[in-house]
């Protein structure tokens, strides 16, 4: 399910526009396609993409992130940037972004809220393209936080399986909060050059006891 539409932002139509023109002018890699396909899991530390070619009814696939031709400021940074555009407080961003780039035509950014993940040949997960536990998760929700109710059951589960209580997007403060620690958030997500402030317990009690029994039930 697309969960974060930004196509009709000029800096995600840009975008679009110069990779195509990375792809389909007269020195580009994609000559004589018809599309050109790339996906990226994003995840806060770390990034797996992969890719394909269209040709009629025939696919081409290109590969890796690190065998993927555009550029890395052409899509890399500019996914980044649209990580923080897409982002809302409490409600969070995407994980998944498929880029669809046209010879003759505007191109088309898909954003998902989960991992968009395939498996090899030989039924696989490749290298880097495994899912994401819990830790990375975590580090994902204090980068760009959101209300407990609005985490996907599937990141909740992988953070109840590992026993790992997720950073908290808090209203109240406009903040999140994460292992008695408080920074604030901003349109763009935490914002990382505070330094956080310590969380007296016996001042807010239950903040996190609530969170636990949600998740672990106790």
């Amino acid at each position: 399910m697309v969960t974060f539409d930004l196509n009709s932002e000029p800096f995600v139509e840009l975008g679009l526009l110069r990779l195509s023109g990375e792809a389909f002018a007269p020195q580009g890699f994609a000559q004589g396609m018809d599309e050109v396909v790339h996906v990226l899991i994003h995840r806060r530390t770390s990034t797996f993409g992969y890719g394909h070619m269209v040709s009629g009814e025939r696919l081409i696939f290109t590969g890796r992130s690190d065998a993927d031709r555009f550029s890395y400021d052409g899509l890399n940074a500019w996914l980044d940037e649209c990580r923080f555009l897409a982002y809302s407080p409490g409600v969070g961003t995407w994980t998944t972004a498929v880029v669809h780039v046209f010879p003759d035509r505007p191109g088309r950014l898909d954003l998902y809220d989960e991992e968009i993940l395939e498996r090899d040949a030989q039924g696989n997960w490749p290298p880097g393209g495994q899912p994401a536990g819990a830790q990375t998760w975590a580090q994902q929700l204090l980068a760009f936080p959101r209300l407990l109710n609005n985490i996907p059951g599937s990141m909740l589960e992988i953070l109840r399986t590992e026993g790992v209580t997720p950073p908290i997007y808090n209203p109240e403060f406009t903040s999140v909060d994460w292992n008695n620690r408080r920074r604030p958030v901003t349109e763009r997500g935490t914002d990382f050059t505070v330094e956080p402030t310590v969380i007296d317990p016996s001042l807010e009690p239950g903040v996190f006891a609530k969170i636990s029994k949600k998740l672990f039930g106790a």
